[in-house]
């Protein structure tokens, strides 16, 4: 892409009408492009506003983008119809864009890209797309979200993985969603970030379970308890230490079995399930562990 405000000179070179060759073609055809078909000329008279048409990018003068679209015609896209961060496309670029009209006394057709890209992004929208989102606001059920112009909605449970009671925090953030309904006619999009969320959760845990080996001592930190014993978080992927060796740690030790949340511990890796995506843990023997969490409950 090309900084905005390009100075170039007015006048076109017309050397390539003598060997029956646009500009356009020529900078196709040197940029590995298929240069325009000559059969297709464009009737501007039975031009519509709203049509679409493309075109290469043939000069940047100050304030517009000219494009050759057919041999015979020219576009002029005015600069301010690119987003302010965006710079402006080079010479050769093939762009989409829309029709405004036809100005005669310029003999150009005068084109807007803005139309032409939401055209193309809800012609391209799929379920499962991944786009990225500015959060603008919150409604009832959620998220309002900006794509690329276009507003979304994220209902409040797809949000996070844990659960979010107050959307407000997330107002101006930015983040990758996934699509999850299109309806083009009514042109209402519908997004989730947890189902991003949820798929790098199991790829980091696929990642992690892949690094871990039996008979590794590693330290972690217990996230929860239950009948089955304790869970321990390694970094990205949980181990269980089930109940039968907390208790037979407690008959070696004499301390007590009953390990609480947040309390650090030294494990031995026994075994690693990747399939069933299991690791089971046991407490390393010989270690000195900080029970002062399990003591003051």
């Amino acid at each position: 892409m090309a900084a905005k405000s390009r100075q170039f000179p007015d006048e076109m070179d017309d050397s390539q009408d003598d060997i029956g060759m646009s500009d356009a073609d020529l900078e196709a055809l040197m940029g590995g492009a298929s240069a325009p078909s000559p059969g297709k000329t464009i009737d501007v008279d039975k031009l519509e506003p709203g049509d679409r048409l493309e075109g290469n990018v043939i000069d940047i003068r100050a304030g517009e983008v000219l494009l050759e679209l057919d041999g015979k015609h020219h576009g002029l896209i005015e600069e301010d119809e690119f987003e302010e961060d965006e710079e402006l496309p080079l010479l050769g670029d093939r762009i989409k864009a829309s029709v405004i009209r036809y100005d005669g006394a310029r003999d150009m057709i005068l084109l807007s890209v803005g139309k032409a890209r939401k055209e193309v992004f809800w012609e391209d929208l799929r379920p499962g797309s991944l786009l990225e989102a500015l959060v603008t606001g919150t409604n009832k059920g959620g998220l309002d979200l900006d794509i690329k112009g276009v507003r979304a909605f994220m209902p409040i449970s797809q949000i996070d993985i844990k659960r979010i009671e107050d959307a407000t925090p997330f107002v101006g953030k930015k983040f990758h969603v996934e699509v999850t309904q299109v309806d083009r006619e009514d042109q209402n999009l519908v997004v989730s970030r947890r189902a991003v969320l949820e798929k790098q959760a199991v790829e980091l845990q696929g990642n992690a379970l892949a690094r871990l080996s039996e008979g590794e001592v590693l330290k972690g930190t217990v996230v929860k308890t239950n009948n089955h014993g304790a869970f321990v978080d390694l970094g990205g992927v949980e181990g269980l230490i089930h109940q039968s060796k907390l208790l037979t740690w407690s008959r070696e030790t004499g301390q007590s079995a009953e390990l609480a949340v947040g309390t650090e511990v030294e494990v031995e890796i026994q075994r690693v399930d990747a399939e069933r995506e299991r690791v089971s843990l046991d407490l390393r023997r010989g270690s000195v562990l900080d029970w002062s969490a399990s003591a003051a409950n």
